[in-house]
């Protein structure tokens, strides 16, 4: 509106100073030249607009497909702040810290007591864990008797859910690997269960760390049909326990949870240990009243 006011201000003076009708129309040519220009460049402005925001647009969906790419599951971001022992740290979430029991998987004891290789599994841990940006998986249970958090710790997010992208990436899966921790299966949290009986059979196979530790003590102990007991072990510390394990080094102490819920176990030769169908299985008897089983009574 302003452009039409400002032409015929200028016709106006045209027809006051004398201006002949032909200068009148060069003006108004003019003005319509102008006002094309004005047009293109108001569509050269939208449709560089309009590119602008397809290439948003892409960039979002590119941003939510990479996401979507490296989360198949539902992960947790957290710091470590403490290693605890070979399988229990201390992660901050959020600016909380929380204690934190690796899911599915049981490393020798350090803390408490001293069990053979638990100082070595410990290191490991902290070696790897202290100070990193971690990713917290659930199973199905949110915490243990003790209050910790029970997860599978991602040192990143996997892509997909694979046997290679496990043992690159799953901490607990790791630990097994190298020989670091045993399989430890607890009902209901079971979801890589088949992965880590799996890789505990390879670390059996190479002789990985405490495995190899292992067969030195079955090579040395006192062999009772296919029940191999270590009468005793003493590490560094002079701590001394028994061993119920077969030739092949697998725990033989049957761990039962009874329909009142409580936790027993059961010594080879005990009155019910033939009929008891385990929901676990130790090597020791520490390693089952850790877990919160007491011994059967008879």
């Amino acid at each position: 509106m302003k452009k039409y006011f400002i032409l015929l201000f200028l016709v106006f003076c045209l027809l006051v100073s004398g201006e002949t009708f032909d200068g009148i129309t060069n003006i108004q040519d003019n003005f319509e030249r102008l006002q094309s220009y004005d047009n293109l460049v108001d569509e050269l402005i939208k449709i560089r607009n309009e590119e602008s925001d397809l290439k948003r647009l892409e960039l979002y969906d590119n941003f939510f497909e990479e996401k979507l790419a490296i989360s198949p599951i539902k992960l947790e971001e957290g710091v470590v702040t403490r290693v605890i022992d070979g399988d229990t740290v201390e992660i901050e979430i959020e600016g909380i810290p929380y204690r934190v029991r690796f899911i599915g998987i049981n490393t020798p004891e350090s803390t408490t007591r001293i069990e053979p290789y638990g100082q070595e599994a410990s290191n490991f841990t902290k070696e790897y864990l202290t100070g990193k940006t971690v990713y917290l998986e659930k199973d199905v249970s949110e915490t243990d008797i003790y209050g910790r958090l029970l997860r599978y710790i991602w040192l990143e997010p996997p892509k997909e859910i694979t046997d290679e992208e496990i043992r690159t990436k799953m901490f607990n899966a790791i630990l097994v690997l190298e020989g670091y921790a045993e399989v430890a299966t607890f009902p209901p949290d079971v979801k890589y269960q088949e992965y880590f009986i799996k890789y505990e059979q390879e670390a059996r196979e190479k002789n990985l760390g405490l495995w190899g530790l292992q067969k030195k003590i079955t090579q040395d102990s006192t062999s009772l049909s296919n029940l191999t007991e270590a009468a005793t072990i003493t590490d560094s510390s002079t701590i001394t326990q028994k061993l119920y394990i077969d030739e092949q080094g697998r725990g033989l102490i049957k761990g039962n949870i009874n329909s009142q819920g409580e936790k027993i176990y059961h010594l080879p030769g005990g009155m019910y240990y033939d009929r008891t169908d385990p929901e676990v299985w130790f090597k020791t008897e520490e390693e089952a009243q850790e877990a919160g089983f007491r011994k059967s009574k008879r």
